[in-house]
C-alpha cells in the first residue's frame, strides 16, 4: 500500500521512499524520522510496500513486532542476470501502479531514496532510466542508505556487472555507474565494506558520500543527518544543473515497461551493451 505523508503537498515534486527486506513502508516511515521531517519541507514524500511478503528483516524485531506485514523487493538472489533483469522491470511497473492508485503522476517522480535493499532498488531504478526503461521521465537522483549485498560476493559481483553495463550503454570506458547518488554508510554497520563497495561503483562526479556514526541503521544522530541533507541538496542542483536538455529518458511511462515475462524487447537492448546471462 502507498504511504503518503499527510502534511505534504500536491504541488511538491516527489521522493518515493523504498523500504528495506523485511519491512514495510510504514515502518520505514518511523526509520527515517528524522531525515524525512527535514525533505519533506521540500518534497512529497510516498512511502511504498514492496510487492513480496517477507520474513522480517534486521533490525526489525522486536520493535516492530506488533506491526502487521512485512515485505521484500526483491526475490533469491541464486538466478541468472537476465532473470534479476526481469524482476526490476516489474518492480518499476509496480512502484508506478502504487503511484497511480494515489493519483501521482510519473513525471512528478524527481528521486528515490531507498534503504539496504531498497538503496539498490532506488539505483536499479535510476539506472533503467538511464536505459530508456522508466516510466518517470524527470527521475534525476537516489539517495542510498546502507546499500549492500549481505556479505554475498556473488551478488555483490551482480551488482558490478549491471554497473558496468549501464557504462558502457552511455559510452563511459571506465566501468563506473554514470548517475547522481548520494552513498551514505554506517561506519558500525556490518556490511560497511559492501557499501562502500558499490559507492566505489558508481561515477565519483555525479557522487556525494557520507559516512555516518550508526551500524545498518537510517542516519538519526543531528550532525549525520545535516550532513546527509547538505549531500543531497549538493546532488540534487547538480542533477538539475546537467539533465536541463540531456534528457535521455523516453516520456512513454509505463508503455516502455514489459509486461510480466515479456522483457525480450529489453533484454535484446541490454545485451548489444554487454548485459551477462551467467548464472
Amino acid at each position: 500500500m502507498t504511504r503518503i505523508r499527510p502534511h505534504s503537498r500536491a504541488n511538491k515534486p516527489v521522493i518515493v521512499m523504498l523500504h528495506g527486506s523485511g519491512s514495510s513502508g510504514t515502518i520505514f516511515g518511523i526509520q527515517s524520522h528524522f531525515i524525512s521531517k527535514e525533505l519533506s519541507k521540500t518534497y512529497q514524500l510516498v512511502f511504498l510496500d514492496a510487492p513480496t511478503p517477507s520474513m522480517p528483516g534486521p533490525g526489525v524485531l522486536p520493535l516492530f513486532a506488533d506491526m502487521d506485514g512485512y515485505y521484500r523487493w526483491l526475490t533469491t538472489i541464486d538466478t541468472s542476470a537476465t532473470l534479476h533483469l526481469v524482476e526490476l522491470l516489474n518492480v518499476a511497473r509496480y512502484i508506478q501502479t502504487e503511484l497511480d492508485s494515489q493519483g501521482i503522476n510519473a513525471s512528478r517522480v524527481e528521486a528515490m531514496l531507498g534503504f539496504s535493499q531498497g538503496a539498490l532498488v532506488a539505483m536499479a531504478m535510476l539506472g533503467l532510466g538511464n536505459m530508456a526503461q522508466s516510466p518517470w521521465e524527470n527521475l534525476r537522483f537516489c539517495i542510498s542508505i546502507a546499500a549492500g549485498a549481505s556479505g554475498n560476493e556473488k551478488l555483490l559481483a551482480g551488482i558490478q556487472d549491471m554497473m558496468s553495463m549501464l557504462s558502457r550503454a552511455v559510452s563511459r570506458d571506465d566501468g563506473k555507474f554514470p548517475a547522481y547518488i548520494v552513498h551514505a554508510t554506517g561506519m558500525k554497520d556490518v556490511w560497511y565494506r559492501d557499501g562502500k563497495c558499490i559507492a566505489n561503483m558508481c561515477a565519483p562526479e555525479t557522487s556525494a558520500t557520507v559516512d555516518y556514526r550508526d551500524g545498518h541503521v537510517v542516519p538519526r544522530q543531528k550532525d549525520d543527518v545535516a550532513r546527509l541533507l547538505r549531500a543531497i541538496a549538493s546532488i540534487d542542483q547538480k542533477s538539475k544543473q546537467a539533465i536541463t536538455g540531456t534528457k535521455v529518458m523516453s516520456s512513454g511511462g509505463l508503455d516502455l515497461l514489459p509486461s510480466t515475462g515479456e522483457a525480450t524487447p529489453r533484454l535484446t537492448l541490454l545485451r548489444e551493451h554487454g548485459w551477462k546471462e551467467t548464472v
